[in-house]
């Protein structure tokens, strides 16, 4: 079945701008990234690949463009082509398809490219989640402990709340957790215990694999 596809017009603007840009750069730049020798696994990694040929301005206009069609083709489970050609009809005069046209094919093979595929796949795994945090923090409240008159202060009490603001499909939601001083100190430890176990299937599988490996929300470490 014919893939069908609607850009709202800001999105058919960004896709004709990448049509501006120097086609034979984009055509260099399939080439650059099908002989990388290391793969990149995130999308800042991946705009240095295309600042090579580009400026930074085009760059991120054409990083942009690649991550959203690549993340369309995994979407509708479509095969790139099927998405070039939709995009195309979509369309609304002989000159921009004929503006698409002179771009469409390093389009497609930019959407191709291991780098673009990994990447889009990192980040779809990396939030593949019903609720995603957003925010987590420790508030530490001192309570005062009055007299019965509620005239003196008699006493302090320090608490503390677990505040985590997330989102799910239906929006976003707050949720605050009341904590006592075992319960950050157990927290504390298993933060740290989940960063070192990160870190140590992470060194692991690239070592017995040799292939790139990412923990979700950090930055690739690369040898300058």
């Amino acid at each position: 079945m014919a893939v069908k596809i609607k850009p709202n017009p800001e999105q058919l603007s960004q896709l004709l701008r990448c049509a501006e840009l120097d086609s034979g750069k984009l055509a260099d730049l399939v080439i650059h990234l099908g002989q990388l020798a290391e793969t990149p696994l995130v999308p800042e990694h991946l705009l240095s690949e295309l600042k090579t040929q580009l400026s930074e301005e085009d760059a991120e206009l054409l990083l942009s463009q690649i991550l959203s069609l690549s993340m369309l083709v995994r979407v509708s489970e479509s095969k790139s082509v099927d998405v070039m050609k939709a995009l195309r009809v979509a369309m609304s005069s002989e000159d921009q398809q004929a503006e698409w046209d002179s771009i469409a094919g390093s389009m497609q093979g930019l959407v191709d490219s291991t780098p673009v595929r990994l990447v889009t796949k990192a980040m779809e795994l990396s939030y593949d989640y019903a609720n995603l945090l957003r925010k987590a923090r420790i508030i530490t409240d001192l309570r005062p402990l009055f007299d019965d008159e509620g005239e003196k202060v008699e006493g302090g009490v320090v608490t503390h709340t677990l505040r985590i603001t997330y989102s799910s499909d239906d929006g976003g939601h707050e949720v605050s957790l009341a904590l006592d001083i075992k319960d950050v100190e157990k927290l504390h430890e298993q933060c740290e215990r989940a960063i070192k176990k990160a870190n140590t299937i992470k060194d692991e599988f690239v070592q017995s694999t040799g292939k790139p490996c990412l923990i979700s929300g950090e930055s690739e470490k690369r040898d300058e």
